[in-house]
């Protein structure tokens, strides 16, 4: 499995925070749309679960614990879409938090041993990826709420945008001074 690159995870930082910030500051409908979207749902889901099923086909043998890979791929593809039956309810939010979650893992894995240069990398991913992740991940409500409150006002949204912009401007500069 090739290796994530430190400045491709900053790109695909910066990507991830300008696609929020846009979302934030133009109030844009489907932030409180897809909450229950079917098509988002849809399209998260099936990229959290592609690119899980991806990392688990390119894993390294010791780290599947002497299960056979294929049952292992299939079992678990079988239990993500079986979750689109049973759990479908905010299951557009639980996939953006798996997504979050991953490029985090992508990111602090290119970063990993690259001090000072992967500080940038760390403090998204930890500060806002994997602590949202996790939250949205264990209670969609949360995120209701908290894009709710967001949204509520143009000063908050102009400031979480701009934060959003702000950190993405950093990823790319970051990205143009690794050795």
């Amino acid at each position: 499995m090739k290796a994530v690159t430190l400045a491709q995870a900053y790109y695909a930082l910066a990507a991830f925070l300008l696609l929020a910030g846009w979302l934030v500051v133009t109030d844009a409908p489907v932030l409180r749309s897809f909450r229950r979207s079917k098509t988002a749902t849809a399209v998260l889901g099936l990229v959290a679960i592609a690119w899980f099923a991806w990392w688990l086909l390119n894993i390294p043998e010791a780290d599947l614990a002497g299960l056979p890979r294929i049952p292992v791929v299939v079992g678990f593809i079988a239990a993500s879409l079986a979750a689109f039956v049973y759990m479908p309810d905010f299951l557009s939010v639980r996939a953006l938090a798996v997504i979050m979650l991953f490029l985090a893992r992508h990111a602090l894995d290119a970063g990993y041993r690259q001090l000072p240069h992967s500080l940038l990398a760390a403090s998204v991913s930890y500060g806002f990826l994997i602590l949202f992740g996790f939250w949205w991940a264990c209670s969609p409500p949360v995120f209701c709420r908290q894009c709710d409150w967001v949204l509520a006002t143009d000063t908050r949204r102009k400031l979480v945008a701009g934060l959003c912009f702000l950190f993405a401007a950093a990823c790319v500069a970051q990205s143009f001074r690794l050795p």
